[in-house]
């Protein structure tokens, strides 16, 4: 038997998460199906997406951005917390059940300084994660040439800015149909940039995939 993540009970062997934590990720009711804001009722798309829609068609996420999810995600991506990669992919796991096995795994990618210094990219190690658990193909081509500022530093206003025009790929881009993977999802620039990239290069859809949604108010 293994130990629950959270709170060392036990658990299935294959499982990090006891069933009781589960009610820890809350979910909204309503949210666009396309970029995953948070709406007020039922509707499938949001205003911004009707008028100005993302390269993206479709964001899910696990839940939402509050404690005690915003303290697991920073021990992962600032922590050395590597466990937690397994505990976010076994959520996101069910996320993908609809999704056909040519849709492939990329991960969105820290500069090279950044992950020089970090050691390690949590978006690459929730996307391997991830591979594991639905025999999905993970395809790491997709590459950060811009050293970007971290968006969370910066105003709203200036993350598109930020992003803007730092990926590319370092090879040809052989799958066509891409799951895009990343821990968090806040205003949602650079996996707009990220999708502008991979569409360019020639893919036919882009999904992304976030463990957590982190609203904007």
């Amino acid at each position: 038997m293994n130990q629950c993540l959270i709170c060392n009970n036990k658990t299935n062997q294959y499982q990090t998460l006891c069933s009781g934590c589960e009610c820890l990720f809350l979910h909204p009711l309503y949210c666009c199906v396309q970029c995953g804001t948070q709406l007020q009722n039922k509707q499938p798309v949001c205003g911004s997406c009707l008028i100005s829609p993302p390269q993206f068609s479709h964001a899910s996420f696990v839940c939402e951005y509050q404690p005690p999810v915003d303290k697991w995600v920073m021990a992962l991506k600032f922590g050395g917390k590597i466990m937690f990669s397994k505990l976010f992919a076994e959520l996101m796991q069910p996320l993908l059940k609809n999704l056909e096995k040519k849709y492939v795994l990329i991960p969105v990618p820290l500069h090279k300084n950044r992950l020089r210094k970090r050691g390690y990219n949590q978006a690459y190690e929730i996307a391997k994660e991830l591979s594991k658990l639905t025999n999905r193909k993970l395809d790491n081509s997709l590459i950060r040439n811009k050293n970007t500022e971290m968006q969370a530093q910066l105003k709203f206003k200036q993350r598109a800015e930020n992003v803007k025009n730092a990926f590319e790929l370092k090879e040809e881009l052989k799958h066509k149909y891409i799951i895009l993977v990343d821990d968090v999802m806040t205003s949602g620039n650079t996996l707009k940039e990220c999708a502008k990239t991979l569409i360019k290069a020639g893919a036919i859809d882009v999904h992304v995939l976030v463990f957590a949604k982190k609203s904007l108010c």
